[in-house]
């Protein structure tokens, strides 16, 4: 019988539609999602399609990279096995010849190029049998590689999210069109697209550029777009523009670029206003590139700006004039105060989330009035405007509260006074600055919010003590509300501060910060 073959399912006790719910929810989970294998075989069948969604991540041990590995070498055809095995010699994994039960290569979803390339990388390192090949690393790692993008292509496997990185340091992988025209599925239903053109050796490039070229005939319906141009060669800019004009439901684009390889690009982004809600512009050097063209962008939500240089009036005009309805507006090192007051003043009314870096006394006095409806702040403040912060905070309806100060004298300040002015509507608070346990009690003490979820990241200022823990402890018991707290990078790991968690564990859950956090 072949392997792939499914018997016939044990019934589910749920609908089918309902169980796929559940799944998609817990898409994140892996622990939960390792509970519902165990709970039948058809359980298993359809939870083991979403743990194996995007097997490549950052947070692989190099144990779990072996493991992962052997299982994906197993999966390939004989006739592969045995043409890899004259290329590399006798180093695939021998522990069974036996191939999976699962066809694991068609459940993947997400591929990272440069973290499928690190995984192999790894896998060659760690083998000993390398004497016996005629091949140096390098060579072994891309024959590998290719074999692996052999496997997923044959096996089925449809992505919806691509990351493309041909930076330096990245795998070389010879992406040859007739390759992934064996299944043009593979590529050609992907949702979210991310390139990095970040210092590419000049063979990643060329070996890549093949594929890159095919993508606007291909790829027609993504609807994320996340380009790092700094080093993108004239033509593949030319190339970028093509696929946004190819795109039929782009609605998010990023662009991170100091030169001016993204200018035609941007200037197609007027022919999407149909479909864009969002544009972000990281680092774009505004004396190369304009956003003329963008008025026509009406649908526009949301618009962020990060270390912009020569971002001026004339750089807003065309999103003012666009009359767009923004709720979320990022403003992070934007030099022209005069600029940005502009901005908000037109498109104040409706934001509901902004984010401020820093913040200027200007500023600060105009947001009540024209940013009325704001229910997220994040923001970066200096002694000189806690004033002016303070006002502000207590004007709002705010839900959630970001502040960020990297001064220990600000912290104190801001702490003193905070906790008798945020509005009772605040349920999110994040302190991004240096708070002694003291300073984080007499806030807390003084806070009639109903907070439901506190982060604290004093490091590497101030570290974690007990009496931290026994502020916050003391203030879940008084108001009952907070369910959810992070301290620290990461939250809390150390099993010294497990015991203090261990205390308290019947009031709320301490999390990682990436567990908690809200961002927009």
């Amino acid at each position: 019988m072949n392997s792939y073959v499914e018997g016939k399912p044990i019934a589910p006790p749920l609908p089918y539609e309902s169980m796929v719910e559940i799944l998609n929810h817990l898409e994140n989970d892996i622990k939960s999602l390792h509970s519902c294998v165990l709970v039948n075989r058809h359980w298993c069948r359809e939870s083991m399609s979403h743990l194996w969604v995007e097997p490549f991540t950052k947070k692989l041990s190099d144990k779990s990279i072996l493991s992962l590995l052997e299982t994906y070498f197993r999966c390939l055809k004989d006739e592969d096995k045995t043409l890899l095995r004259i290329e590399v010699g006798n180093i695939l994994p021998t522990t069974s010849t036996t191939r999976p039960f699962f066809n694991y290569a068609s459940f993947l979803k997400k591929l990272n190029t440069r973290l499928l390339g690190h995984s192999v990388s790894v896998w060659v390192n760690l083998e000993e049998n390398l004497y016996s090949c005629n091949k140096n690393k390098s060579e072994i790692t891309n024959l590998m590689l290719k074999a692996l993008y052999k496997l997923f292509i044959e096996s089925g496997a449809i992505l919806n999210s691509l990351t493309l990185d041909v930076s330096s340091g990245s795998m070389d992988i010879a992406a040859k069109i007739p390759l992934f025209r064996k299944n043009l599925n593979f590529i050609s239903n992907i949702r979210k697209l991310n390139c990095i053109f970040s210092n590419p050796s000049s063979e990643i490039f060329y070996n890549m550029s093949d594929l890159w070229d095919e993508l606007p005939r291909i790829c027609t319906r993504i609807r994320i777009l996340d380009i790092d141009a700094n080093d993108m060669h004239w033509s593949s800019g030319q190339t970028l523009a093509d696929l946004i004009k190819s795109q039929t439901e782009l609605s998010n684009v990023k662009f991170r670029s100091s030169g001016s390889r993204v200018t035609s690009a941007i200037a197609m982004l007027a022919k999407k206003s149909d479909t864009l809600t969002s544009l972000e512009f990281e680092y774009i050097d505004f004396r190369k590139v304009s956003l003329d063209g963008l008025e026509s962008c009406a649908k526009l939500e949301k618009l962020r700006f990060i270390g912009a240089n020569n971002c001026n009036i004339n750089t807003f005009l065309p999103l003012i004039n666009a009359k767009c309805k923004i709720k979320t507006l990022e403003l992070n090192e934007i030099d022209d105060s005069q600029s940005l007051i502009t901005l908000l003043e037109n498109v104040g009314w409706s934001l509901e989330h902004l984010i401020i870096h820093p913040i200027i006394n200007s500023l600060m006095e105009i947001l009540p009035t024209y940013c009325p409806n704001i229910t997220y702040l994040n923001i970066l403040v200096s002694s000189p405007f806690i004033p002016q912060l303070l006002s502000l905070v207590s004007g709002c309806q705010l839900e959630y509260l970001v502040i960020r100060t990297n001064s220990i004298n600000d912290s104190e300040i801001i702490v003193n006074e905070m906790g008798r002015v945020i509005p009772s509507s605040l349920h999110y608070l994040e302190f991004l600055m240096p708070l002694t346990s003291s300073q984080l009690n007499t806030f807390l003490m003084d806070c009639q919010a109903p907070l439901k979820t506190l982060i604290v990241d004093s490091s590497p200022y101030i570290f974690l003590t007990d009496s931290h823990i026994n502020a916050i402890r003391n203030f879940t018991i008084r108001k009952g509300t907070l369910k959810y707290v992070s301290i620290g990078i990461g939250g809390l790991n150390i099993d010294h501060d497990r015991l203090y968690i261990e205390e308290i564990g019947r009031y709320l859950n301490f999390l990682p910060v990436d567990k908690v956090m809200v961002r927009y």
